[in-house]
């Protein structure tokens, strides 16, 4: 009976709070129309300001393409909503909101003539804005895009970082997801650099960046994701682009794409080729105690070309109903050399070597997708779609070596085995005089990757103050892939060897479970969610000779709850504060499991490690947006806690270092974010500046392994602290004569890793925009100063390793692209109801 009232106390505590906080609210919308013309138009700021139009507030949006916009969750009150376009004379409505939605009805926006005659200015979109739980960049506002590939529009992204082999990383932490249009579309940590060289930016709309994704989503990446989202534009009629580039290196870029949409139809085609071209480089200096050392220097030429292509159609089959299919693919072809100098001091190695490295491959992807939405509402729906992928092609590499061995009075090695730590011949005399010897190898590796996902989504809006969103996603990978290596003397004379073939085949079966809860009431706005995954990896490792039967797999069964919590607070004076939990995973991927050697560099072999575990993280973030009418400023604060960190560990070993995976510390990871947006001399400069202060504590560790040679290598580090910081400036300039200029700068310092470091870094790129009628020229240079590097330091046992890589270099860049067809026309809506409808980008959002 106690208890009952107790509890019956703390339900009316409960309901008297929520009362007191659930304020009526409704949706002001309207459309926005050209009263010369007639015509919708979009991309124009609506804001809510106080009822004297005074002031602003932090209620705002752009219409979309049918000249719609709604401002959702406005408190009861009198308001003024002030509709402004550059070219336009701006309009202003006042509205009263009273526990109900409001339409302030058409509004005709006639051109202001005065102001086009003054001044001619291509008017440019926001680069980027913020959402809940996410940042949002716009490409085709992005200069740096003409021409250039996904990879490299990456790089211009606030945050984030690519490096020489073009792997991806946020916020200086290399665990993060890639999607394409909020699916992972057959991108792993084996392809995605590849793939990500081979898009176009030009068919991408926008990036989202989600650094603590909510349950809903795939927990994968203690990053967080990166949502790369393809154009998929809803306008009605036909209409298209083409593009053309070329850069001083000798490459190039020829795409087109065209659209064709009808009231039951919408479809898109679009093809794209690439011919790339860059040098390389490379140092190396291993230092031991003794006084000896390892040197290496190298130059490369690296050359591709590829195809990307893309298809699909949406059918409209009632107002409530639509079937989509969706695919893209690309074929593509790499080559290149690398010519590398070799020095050592090291008692019973050669004293120089020279390798010619040739490589060569074929690329070939492609992924699919079919699905159905079903739309009670706008704020009701159910979609399901099930994608297949495919990431595969040969790979071949070979390696002509020429060792100069020293005079010695001892027995002197042809060479060391680096998969066995043995030696491959030796001398049965002693050797007086210095020697040259020639050998040969190479590498055949046909990968072949496919993967089936499927995903169901379920949103309902039931009331203002509650949402619920519940699912099912499944990713079901397996990969396939032999490494067959031969040897000899010279090309001629190499053949098989046995003792270095491998076949790696590997399964990675994910199901997934999700539900959340969200809702607003009145300046609080709250989601939670729970996300259970089942998964079960295997992964077999054969050598030459065995089968599938003959080797036991390596296999783990797994289960985890992944949470989120995020709540966000509107407070006076539009400001906002919002914060949030998540739990993050990083799994291994197959090439960190695979304990095949690679040998590609005599004096370092890299292999992976069956045993490596999962890495989770909780992560922390306390973010705060104040904005004013043409400033913004955000500050996030962020702290990650992490455990059995995967990093790389590196020994030495008969006088070859080998490099492999393991689990060897927990870290904490702390920091602070700033974003400040500002619209300077009315508008024409847009400055947006991003600083990351963090520090990351790495704890004490130790780790064994049993080495090649078969002797017992233990390796340890004290604990760290690491402060780093990195900083990037975006100035985007608007010209007379419809041009733009944009210059972007990126600073990054020194950062400690459980192993060593990696230095800090910087560069510049700038732009040049000009638009004449439907025809838009770009001037793009790339790495002004050649200063774009990549520095490490490796501190082992009984020595110190300091590495340094480099490609490309300083490029400029021509772009060249025309846009045909019916820009201006819209889409006839099939909804029977007069209420404006907020633009859906049907698979574009996640």
């Amino acid at each position: 009976m106690e208890l009952t009232k107790k509890a019956l106390c703390l339900a009316g505590i409960a309901v008297a709070v929520v009362s007191g906080v659930c304020y009526p609210k409704g949706n002001v919308s309207g459309k926005v129309y050209n009263k010369e013309t007639g015509e919708p138009m979009d991309f124009v700021t609506v804001q809510l300001w106080d009822a004297d139009g005074k002031k602003p507030l932090q209620i705002n949006g752009v219409t979309g393409d049918d000249g719609s916009f709604v401002l959702r969750n406005v408190p009861d009150g009198s308001y003024m909503v002030k509709i402004t376009n550059v070219g336009s004379v701006n309009q202003e409505r006042s509205v009263t909101v009273r526990g109900g939605d409001v339409s302030v009805g058409n509004v005709n926006l006639a051109d202001d003539a005065k102001l086009l005659k003054e001044v001619v200015v291509e008017g440019v979109r926001s680069q980027m804005r913020f959402e809940l739980d996410r940042k949002v960049f716009q490409v085709d506002s992005n200069i740096a895009s003409a021409g250039s590939s996904a990879s490299e529009l990456l790089e211009s992204i606030p945050s984030i970082e690519v490096d020489q082999d073009g792997e991806v990383s946020l916020r200086g932490n290399s665990s993060v997801t890639v999607w394409i249009n909020g699916k992972e579309s057959g991108l792993t940590a084996d392809n995605r650099a590849q793939i990500l060289e081979q898009i176009s930016a030009e068919s991408i709309d926008r990036i989202e960046v989600i650094t603590n994704p909510s349950a809903k989503y795939n927990p994968e990446g203690t990053a967080g994701i990166i949502n790369i989202i393809l154009k998929k534009n809803r306008r009605g009629g036909y209409f298209g682009s083409a593009e053309l580039s070329a850069n001083t290196r000798g490459g190039g870029n020829v795409s087109a794409n065209i659209n064709w949409n009808t009231r039951k139809w919408d479809t898109f085609a679009s093809v794209g080729f690439r011919m790339r071209h860059n040098n390389g480089g490379s140092l190396m200096n291993r230092d031991f105690d003794d006084g000896t050392f390892v040197h290496s220097n190298g130059r490369s030429r690296n050359h591709g070309n590829n195809i990307f292509f893309r298809l699909g159609a949406t059918y409209h089959l009632t107002d409530n109903d639509e079937f989509y299919l969706n695919g893209f693919g690309m074929f593509g072809h790499r080559w290149g050399s690398t010519r590398s100098d070799y020095e050592s001091t090291r008692p019973g190695q050669w004293a120089t070597d020279f390798q010619l490295s040739r490589n060569r491959s074929d690329n070939r992807g492609a992924h699919g997708e079919f699905g159905y939405t079903h739309r009670w509402s706008d704020t009701h729906t159910l979609d399901a779609v099930v994608s297949y992928n495919h990431w595969g092609g040969p790979s071949f590499n070979s390696y002509e070596e020429t060792e100069t061995w020293p005079a010695s009075g001892s027995d002197p090695a042809i060479g060391l085995n680096p998969a066995t730590g043995s030696r491959l011949s030796d001398s049965s005399e002693a050797e007086a005089e210095a020697r040259t010897v020639s050998s040969y190898r190479s590498q055949d590796m046909p990968i072949n990757s496919n993967s089936w996902e499927a995903k169901i989504d379920y949103s309902n809006v039931i009331n203002q103050y509650l949402k619920v969103e519940a699912g099912f996603n499944g990713n079901y990978s397996h990969e396939n892939t032999p490494n067959t290596t031969y040897r000899g003397t010279d090309e001629a004379s190499a053949v098989l060897d046995q003792a270095l073939y491998n076949r790696f085949i590997y399964t990675n079966n994910i199901s997934a479970l999700y539900f959340t809860l969200g809702g607003k009431a009145g300046i609080f706005s709250y989601s939670a969610g729970l996300r259970g995954e089942a998964w079960q990896v295997k992964a077999r490792s054969l050598t030459y000779g065995q089968s599938k039967d003959d080797v036991t797999p390596f296999k783990k069964n797994n289960f985890s709850l992944f949470p989120s919590v995020y709540l966000s607070f509107a407070l006076p004076r539009d400001n906002e504060l919002q914060v949030n939990y998540t739990r993050r995973i990083r799994r291994p991927w197959g090439g960190q499991l695979n304990s095949f050697k690679n040998i590609s560099d005599p004096t370092s072999v890299s292999y992976g490690n069956p045993e490596l575990q999962l890495q989770y993280s909780n992560s922390f973030e306390l973010n705060y947006l104040k904005s004013w009418t043409y400033h913004m400023i955000s500050v996030s604060a962020y702290l990650r806690q992490s455990s059995d960190i995967m990093n790389h560990v590196s020994f030495i070993d008969n006088d070859v270092m080998y490099t492999t995976w393991a689990n060897v510390s927990s870290q904490i990871n702390s920091g602070v974010e700033l974003v400040g947006k500002n619209q300077l001399f009315r508008g024409y400069l847009d400055l947006t500046t991003t600083v990351n202060l963090y520090n990351s504590h790495i704890s004490a560790w130790d780790y064994s392994l049993t080495a090649p040679s078969g002797q017992t290598v233990t390796m340890s580090g004290k604990k760290q602290n690491s402060f780093a910081w990195d900083a990037r400036v975006m100035a985007n300039v608007k010209l007379p004569w419809e041009m733009s200029f944009q210059a972007t700068g990126r600073y990054s310092s020194e950062h400690k890793t459980a192993t060593g470091s990696h230095q800090g870094g910087w560069s510049v790129d700038a732009g040049l925009r000009k638009t004449l009628g439907n025809w838009s020229f770009s001037l793009n240079c790339r790495d002004i100063f050649n200063s774009r590097k990549w520095k490490n330091s490796v501190n082992g046992l009984g020595y110190v390793e300091r590495s340094e890589r480099w490609r490309a270099g300083r490029t400029l860049r021509l772009t060249i692209k025309y846009s045909f067809g019916n820009m201006k026309a819209k889409k006839s809506r099939q909804h029977s109801s007069e209420e404006p409808m907020e633009q859906d980008y049907n698979g574009g959002e996640i």
